[in-house]
């Protein structure tokens, strides 16, 4: 659609009905806009929507459960309510409005109750339980709930990241590694997966790792020559690797290395182009080191 506006309130009932709809479409959650549209555009004239209000309602509910707008949340369930009496897709949001209320228990149960009788949409449920793990800061049952979940869907990309990060949460690092490996197999190009193992690598440390960590960080930057994250972190890996100085040494440097001299160019362009906040003293104190 394209649309460029700052103030969504403005805009048509024709421009804010395409708008939502391309968001469905396209699986984006813009949940606050999404209020503004309902409540100052759409909202006021349900009927002209005829059977796309359906849709559009539950869209809005979804969103409204995102801001903790539980008055709206609560008049599209009623609406959907009554229109689709036991629907499985209002089951769904009921549970998520539990969720939203921290009624963990009740949204549980029906989670448990919708996978069975809604298989179809089985990882959608799965997806929702291991929240609820991890809203309750039970990290353990999140990586059994993640890790059956996978024995089903092994391709699911957002599991094994999800399970990485868990894993890297419990510093146990050698499984957060192995899930990004999973990973890999079906991302060979993914410059953030590169740069997590990465990190990873350089963080277990020795000389092994520290070779490995190097590889993935120069893999990482081939697709993203921009990436500061991986520029700096290469510099640090080879200063390990080297057995030089290390970070923050007040030793005078020559001439600063290669992967440095990168991190020194990104910044300076972020600044010339006004994306970034004043680095000056950081490039100042980069070029210091060598």
């Amino acid at each position: 659609m394209g649309l460029n506006v700052t103030d969504y309130k403005s805009l048509s009932f024709y421009d804010a009905r395409h708008l939502l709809r391309e968001w469905r479409t396209k699986h984006t959650r813009e949940s606050e806009v999404t209020l503004e549209v309902w409540e100052n555009v759409l909202g006021r004239s349900q009927s002209s929507l005829d059977d796309e209000l359906w849709p559009i309602l539950e869209q809005v509910c979804v969103a409204a459960l995102d801001c903790s707008r539980q008055d709206v949340a609560v008049l599209c369930i009623q609406q959907l309510s009554e229109k689709f009496k036991g629907s499985n897709r209002v089951r769904r949001l009921q549970a998520m409005q539990l969720e939203s209320l921290g009624k963990w228990q009740e949204a549980q149960k029906m989670y448990e109750i919708l996978r069975v009788e809604d298989d179809k949409n089985t990882p959608l449920y799965e997806k929702r339980l291991i929240a609820i793990a991890k809203s309750k800061g039970n990290t353990e049952e999140a990586i059994s709930l993640i890790g059956e979940h996978l024995k089903t869907y092994l391709n699911d990309v957002e599991a094994w990241l999800e399970l990485s990060e868990l894993y890297f949460g419990e510093k146990d690092l050698l499984k957060g590694i192995h899930c990004l490996e999973e990973l890999m197999l079906s991302h060979p190009h993914n410059p953030v997966y590169f740069r997590r193992l990465a990190e990873a690598r350089y963080t277990l440390g020795g000389n092994d790792n520290l070779v490995a960590a190097k590889k993935y960080f120069q893999h990482s930057l081939e697709s993203n020559p921009n990436d500061l994250r991986s520029s700096l972190g290469l510099y640090l890996t080879e200063q390990q690797l080297a057995g030089g100085k290390q970070p923050g040494s007040k030793t005078p440097a020559s001439e600063p290395s290669d992967a440095l001299q990168k991190c020194i160019i990104i910044l300076e362009k972020a600044q010339q182009h006004g994306n970034a906040p004043n680095h000056v003293p950081i490039i100042e104190a980069l070029a210091t080191l060598g």
